[in-house]
């Protein structure tokens, strides 16, 4: 109690009545101590062959007094002799089964283990494995996860705290290269998905939210004909998008979403999930592609079509830069 009374007092407060619960703890227990707050854990052997340990709901403090108290507390007692380190591989462009059927004998590793996990237009590889040190884990994963990035080849964009929008800007840097964005279904996704990377000023210039034709028209010059013909979600009508930003920002790259993400919009010949993209590069070349994503959400559609489009542009930059 007159140590959590004593940390209000460095603060300049009084404790509260109710922080007094604080101080309590099972009979027999010794107190986690807290370095970052007031309330304290605990350390409660209930019964023999068991340990409780409690920590605060704060992340914060909760992680604090697990790597200065806790992990001291493990090692004391003989626990921690190994540790356990994971690398996570990420894979785009490549369905869950497909990549499984290829890597399938990894699955039967026990040093490092390899278990795959399936998200939103992404599979991913969790190579884990138990060493005395992490240096020597590392040692154990990198020749594993080597061979996985060979058979899977450009399906492989990146490790851990990698995204396909920080693929793409390190690519774009690499090559001394600029990016601007058109966008209609997806509203400025694109834009946002690149501007969450910070630094990312040095390559991405902007965008235009082509949300309604007469936009596309004005600012993106394409050719209202065009739109008459085959409609706003075109091939057609994405590479004139993707011609148009890049000219007129001035970038090496130009590229373009349009489609239908609905709830409504959808036909015969261009159902709910048709997504049309386009791709213009400084040397006047530009290509379009259509994706079919299937009668799912707005929001799935629209999430989709801006992680096709990195992976599109990122596929072009990978054959430019190598």
């Amino acid at each position: 109690m007159t140590e959590i009374e004593a940390k209000f007092a460095n603060r300049g407060l009084k404790m509260p009545a109710s922080n007094c619960k604080q101080a309590l703890l099972p009979q027999g227990a010794q107190v986690l101590p807290n370095p970052a707050g007031t309330a304290p854990g605990l350390i409660w052997q209930p019964r023999p062959g068991l340990t409780l340990l409690t920590f605060p709901g704060v992340p914060a403090e909760m992680q604090r007094m697990w790597q200065e108290t806790a992990v001291p507390y493990l090692k004391s007692q003989g626990w921690g002799q190994e540790i356990i380190f994971s690398r996570l591989l990420k894979f785009t462009g490549i369905g869950e089964s497909a990549l499984a059927e290829k890597v399938a004998p990894f699955f039967e590793l026990t040093n490092p283990t390899v278990a795959p996990y399936a998200s939103l237009g992404q599979v991913r590889l969790r190579l884990t494995a138990k060493a005395p040190c992490e240096n020597q884990a590392i040692a154990l994963i990198n020749p594993v996860a080597q061979q996985l990035q060979a058979i899977a080849g450009e399906d492989y964009f990146g490790c851990d705290d990698d995204t396909l929008a920080s693929v793409v800007g390190q690519l774009l840097q690499q090559a001394g290269q600029t990016l601007s964005v058109a966008e209609s279904c997806t509203g400025g996704g694109l834009g946002g998905e690149l501007t969450s990377i910070p630094g990312s000023s040095r390559y991405f210039w902007g965008g235009v939210i082509a949300y309604d034709n007469q936009v596309k028209i004005a600012l993106l010059k394409v050719d209202p004909e065009a739109i008459a013909q085959g409609g706003a979600v075109s091939e057609t009508v994405a590479a004139q998008m993707a011609l148009g930003v890049r000219a007129r920002l001035g970038t090496s790259w130009g590229l373009s979403i349009t489609g239908i993400a609905g709830p409504g919009g959808g036909s015969d010949s261009k159902p709910l999930g048709t997504v049309c993209f386009g791709l213009a590069s400084s040397d006047g070349q530009v290509t379009s592609a259509t994706e079919q994503l299937g009668a799912r959400t707005r929001e799935t559609i629209r999430q989709r079509s801006v992680s096709i489009a990195l992976d599109k542009l990122r596929r072009r930059l990978l054959k430019s830069v190598c």
